[in-house]
């Protein structure tokens, strides 16, 4: 299925051009009723509104979990990908000697943690470095041998869109008997990823990004031979067979046998979670397929227009499809995004690359305003 470009839904003033989607999405307008929804319920806490909170965080791990082809049951709900990332390194051993194979450059939040379990386990960090013409694939594969203990990666680097397949990469973690943990912070609920094909260990998303969620909202996939693992919060919500707090002091049962153990605490926010939902089912209902079918169009006619004026960036074949970075054999001036936006046009700078991430609130003549816009700044 395809789609025409789906502006209408979001509160996107007439001029403003937003490419910048893989920094901070726009809410949808659904979700801007759910979110006052839940403020009201916030507001008036005996709200009897406030009983459908279970439901609503029923509904985000099975949503979530669609995306992936697992269940609730596999899916916990966290603050961040830093969060998520951090419970993935408490559960999985290495070995003194083994490394945790990684990306050179890559997202702080998939890389803090592992450093810090390398240096409690008397293991080390493999960055792997980008190959010939933004290659990421083959250099992973090349790097993994018997010495990698975890492998944590993204599938496209977050600067530039450069694609990590992990297709191939998670066969060989298979083959060899090692841990996969996948950040899909700029892939999830935009880019199909199943875990037929990638049969990944933990899978962590931040929700403010391509999931259309707001702020301090992510899921985490587990699989289910992680699901007794221990999480970074020990709260009343994480257990079963817990006493009654309204007749006791709550103390006692046990951790829930799945991956709800591993949530947050506070996860059931009265704000947040109308808004996921609302979000989330509007995802699913467009597929991810088709919102990648639609972007991977419009980051083509982005890097044709690119490529016209002499820049850089990722070959198709080697990009993930729905954003892009560009780069150039001397560096953007520096004020180059503030005079871009105050053409009203947004993008950001990561690591030197010019980011360009469009959603289906973004057609052609977006791209004709950007190009049109770099050209103005750039005479």
């Amino acid at each position: 299925m395809s789609y025409a470009c789906q502006r209408e839904l979001f509160d996107l003033p007439d001029g403003l051009t937003y490419f910048n989607t893989a920094s901070q999405s726009p809410c949808l307008n659904t979700s801007f009723s759910a979110g006052e929804r839940g403020l009201r319920r916030k507001l008036h806490p005996w709200s009897a509104d406030r009983a459908a909170l279970p439901g609503e965080m029923e509904r985000c791990r099975d949503l979530f979990g669609g995306l992936l082809g697992a269940t609730a049951d596999d899916v916990a709900i966290v603050f961040a990908t830093s969060y998520g990332i951090a419970s993935a390194a408490a559960n999985l051993p290495l070995s003194p000697g083994q490394d945790v194979l990684m990306l050179e450059a890559q997202f702080p939040s998939n890389v803090y943690a592992w450093q810090r379990l390398a240096d409690q386990s008397g293991g080390g960090i493999r960055y792997v470095p980008r190959g010939a013409d933004f290659d990421w694939t083959g250099p992973v594969l090349e790097a993994l041998d018997d010495g990698v203990g975890i492998v944590a990666l993204p599938n496209c680097h977050w600067c530039d869109g450069a694609l990590v397949d992990l297709e191939p990469i998670s066969a060989e973690c298979v083959r060899r008997g090692i841990p996969l943990v996948v950040d899909a912070t700029q892939s999830i609920g935009v880019k199909p990823l199943n875990l037929e094909t990638v049969p990944a260990d933990f899978i962590v998303a931040s929700g403010y990004k391509w999931l259309l969620c707001p702020d301090m909202m992510g899921f985490m996939y587990v699989a289910p031979k992680h699901q007794t693992g221990m999480p970074l919060e020990l709260n009343h919500a994480a257990r079963i067979d817990a006493p009654s707090m309204e007749t006791g002091s709550g103390l006692g049962g046990r951790l829930k046998p799945n991956a709800r153990r591993f949530d947050m605490g506070a996860a059931d926010s009265m704000v947040h979670m109308p808004m996921c939902v609302s979000a989330l089912e509007q995802i699913t209902e467009w597929t991810p397929e088709a919102i990648h079918g639609y972007l991977s169009g419009l980051v083509d006619v982005i890097a044709q227009k690119a490529e016209e004026r002499g820049f850089i960036c990722p070959p198709k074949a080697r990009r993930i499809g729905h954003f892009i970075g560009l780069y150039r054999d001397q560096a953007w001036p520096a004020d180059l995004e503030a005079q871009l936006a105050a053409r009203n046009v947004h993008i950001a700078f990561r690591n030197g690359a010019l980011r360009i991430s469009p959603y289906l609130f973004n057609d052609e003549a977006d791209v004709d305003r950007l190009f049109s816009a770099l050209d103005a700044e750039l005479d």
